[in-house]
């Protein structure tokens, strides 16, 4: 099982943030397993494009293998939004990017046997195999993640 965090620059962070909180009027409701705001798959954001290398490298620097990234997209949570459990397959890695959190930290991973549940700290990349279930529990205040998944490049 493969699974790594780190963080990203607070400044960059804070900037998404930012970029966020005026984008989200304009998305919708419900993108597959999410029950909150997205953008929907493959938004033409900036801070994606850099978030995409930034995390192709850490991938490299981590597995010696490429990937490149598959699909992409931001989630706004409002309260009483969540995520029902789902994986990404057939992706090989994904990542969760944590723009603003809940402080009852609603990620959780279903390990099978047994749960995990995620501190989540504003800043926090988590990268995993694509193939772990995971979900949010109900938000009890308003978050944003991001969500990249990656592939092999062969």
């Amino acid at each position: 099982m493969f699974l790594s965090s780190f963080k990203i620059n607070n400044n960059f962070k804070e900037t998404i943030k930012t970029e966020i909180l005026g984008l989200k009027k304009n998305w919708k409701k419900d993108l597959n397993n999410v029950k909150a705001l997205t953008s929907g798959f493959f938004p033409n954001y900036l801070f994606f494009d850099i978030l995409k290398k930034q995390l192709s490298n850490k991938l490299f620097e981590l597995t010696k293998s490429k990937y490149k990234p598959s699909c992409w997209w931001a989630n706004y949570y409002n309260i009483g939004h969540y995520a029902d459990a789902h994986s990404h397959q057939p992706e090989h890695i994904s990542s969760i990017i944590f723009i603003k959190t809940d402080d009852t930290n609603p990620l959780y991973f279903n390990l099978n046997p047994g749960i995990l549940k995620v501190k989540e700290e504003e800043g926090l990349v988590l990268l995993f195999d694509s193939k772990i279930e995971h979900g949010v529990d109900f938000c009890k205040s308003p978050r944003i993640t991001l969500a990249i998944d990656f592939v092999k490049d062969n």
